[in-house]
């Protein structure tokens, strides 16, 4: 790539400022019935003017990022509960868990109570595509925080099994909305050196969320055996839930929505409210939102994007998308999240000392998602998938030597397996945990990347959904050698990283599309480029605009 490729968003001294020309006039494609009653009629901002630029911005990440540290609560804290006495014999004592232990409980009914919530939020994540389009990404958040903050109430108050499965259900919902709509948010308020930078923080939260939940469950079972021993990670739940829902009330909506749906003005100051202190003449602020506009003209020009158009025009983004997160879940992390503590006791290990190394770990495995924030754009994508999948492919198989062989002491087979464990959730953390996340944020184009990220979001929950509901049925019926299974889809998503997958690292948005077989404009891309006053740039310095 030449020098002039080379040029970053800051070199803007041939740059038109917006007002050289007339604004662009977006024509607004008809609406149906929910469109009409949901989508908002007008837009004011509500954040305090001191929080103008750098505060706002992280502010807003933070907003982003604390919706995946929800979700990632989620996923730890059933671990904990299925070691908790209090806990199996209130919810569990018709079922076989009177003593406290769940030796005597059909795992599938334990799967059940795990899985229902990735089930339905796969069905939030749908739904959430749509709705996110309507009614603003803002308020899909607010609208998933809400359904998690009243049903986290409800499952900390249940009274019997069925009422906590249903309250986790529909929790799920909730989920779904926040799974999909949170890194839609990051990518589209990013600054464009910063986009690969937010992404890996959001997916950090995610992780730091778990590792919350870990400890949560390991400080409240010193509480044992009062109910508070199992209700106390729930209130934790409703604490961040209710931040995360009042925040909802006066940050900014992205930039790319309030453009697409008709509120220029607004689009170009939040922009620079974000961006450069409220300063809508600064020439970066300009030529983001001269890319912002140009996106939203071309898809103007093409109408609405359908689930249809997912599997015809865009159908090898759809796969690499809808894959990356399917192995995200194949590749067994879940299994490790949900039932490390009962594998840990299973072994020879005491419930609170299991509920303790769960909690360790999760800091090794927060830990390890830090370093991505650069190497995904330094290293690439392709090399951390194959990497990751080969490594963790051989750390699994070792859990099975320690699971299944002969001869071993109960502190030696529990040791074993724990250290691997160990491993094997730092390698993923740098590896399978945030790439699916971030390939979807830069591959589907604007038109319909709320759509693309719900199918790929909606691709994970199924599939987590999966190996919630199978592995306890697995474990008990083949052990270990579980671990081998899951081992085998490692070696699998090596093979499609390495032969399918499209390098995203150190290209422009404009490449990616054609490396795709897509064409980034209406027009020859040369000319939009050249009338939109755009250079090539590599994508950690410069906006998503496809």
């Amino acid at each position: 790539m030449s020098n002039a490729d080379n040029h970053s968003l800051s070199c803007h001294e041939s740059k038109p400022s917006l007002s050289d020309g007339p604004p662009t006039v977006i024509l607004q494609q008809p609406l149906n019935f929910i469109e009409r009653a949901l989508k908002p009629k007008a837009y004011t901002p509500r954040y305090p003017k001191w929080m103008i630029g750098a505060p706002l911005l992280w502010a807003t990440c933070f907003f982003g990022s604390l919706g995946d540290a929800l979700f990632g609560y989620d996923q730890g804290i059933m671990s904990g509960l299925l070691v908790n006495n209090v806990f199996i014999s209130r919810f569990y004592a018709n079922h076989g868990g009177l003593d406290g232990t769940t030796d005597n409980v059909n795992p599938s009914l334990i799967g059940i109570t795990v899985a229902c919530l990735q089930l339905s939020a796969a069905i939030g994540s749908l739904l959430a595509g749509y709705l996110g389009d309507v009614m603003g990404r803002k308020r899909c958040v607010r609208f998933g925080s809400f359904i998690y903050l009243a049903m986290a109430f409800l499952q900390g108050f249940a009274p019997n099994l069925a009422c906590f499965i249903a309250g986790r259900t529909i929790q799920g919902l909730g989920v779904g909305f926040l799974s999909m709509t949170v890194p839609v948010i990051q990518t589209e308020i990013a600054a464009p050196h910063r986009r690969g930078l937010m992404v890996g923080v959001e997916y950090t939260f995610l992780i730091g969320g778990y590792m919350l939940s870990c400890w949560v469950d390991y400080g409240f079972n010193f509480l044992l055996p009062d109910n508070t021993s199992w209700q106390g990670p729930y209130f934790v739940q409703m604490g961040l839930s209710f931040i995360l829902f009042s925040m909802s009330f006066f940050l900014p909506e992205t930039p790319r929505w309030l453009a697409r749906n008709g509120f220029t003005q607004e689009s170009l100051q939040t922009v620079a409210d974000l961006h450069s202190r409220g300063n809508t003449q600064d020439k970066d602020v300009q030529h983001v939102f001269l890319e912002i506009q140009e996106a939203v003209r071309y898809e103007a020009t093409m109408g609405k994007g359908t689930y249809l158009e997912m599997f015809t025009r865009y159908r090898k983004r759809t796969i690499v998308g809808i894959t990356a997160q399917m192995f995200a879940q194949l590749n067994g992390i879940n299994v490790i999240s949900f039932y490390l503590p009962s594998s840990l006791a299973a072994a020879g290990f005491p419930n609170r000392k299991s509920l303790l190394f769960t909690a360790a770990n999760a800091v090794i495995y927060t830990a390890a998602t830090v370093p991505v924030w650069w190497l995904a754009d330094r290293w690439g994508r392709r090399p951390l998938l194959i990497t990751g999948g080969i490594a963790m492919a051989v750390a699994l198989s070792i859990m099975c030597v320690f699971n299944e062989a002969n001869g071993l002491s109960a502190n030696m087979r529990a040791n074993g397996i724990y250290s691997f464990v160990v491993i094997y959730n730092a390698l993923y953390g740098a590896t399978w945990g945030p790439m699916p996340w971030l390939l979807p944020a830069e591959i589907f184009p604007l038109r319909v990347r709320s759509k693309g990220m719900a199918l790929a979001t909606c691709s994970n929950w199924l599939f987590n959904f999966i190996i919630g509901m199978s592995s306890p049925d697995a474990f008990a019926g083949i052990g270990g050698y579980y671990y081998v299974i899951i081992a085998g889809f490692c070696l699998f998503s090596v093979g499609l990283a390495k032969f399918y997958y499209v390098e995203t690292a150190s290209h422009t948005l404009e490449e990616i599309a054609v490396a795709f077989g897509d064409k980034a404009f209406l027009h020859e891309d040369d000319e939009v480029i050249a009338s939109a006053h755009l250079e090539r740039r590599v994508s950690h310095g410069r906006n998503d605009k496809v």
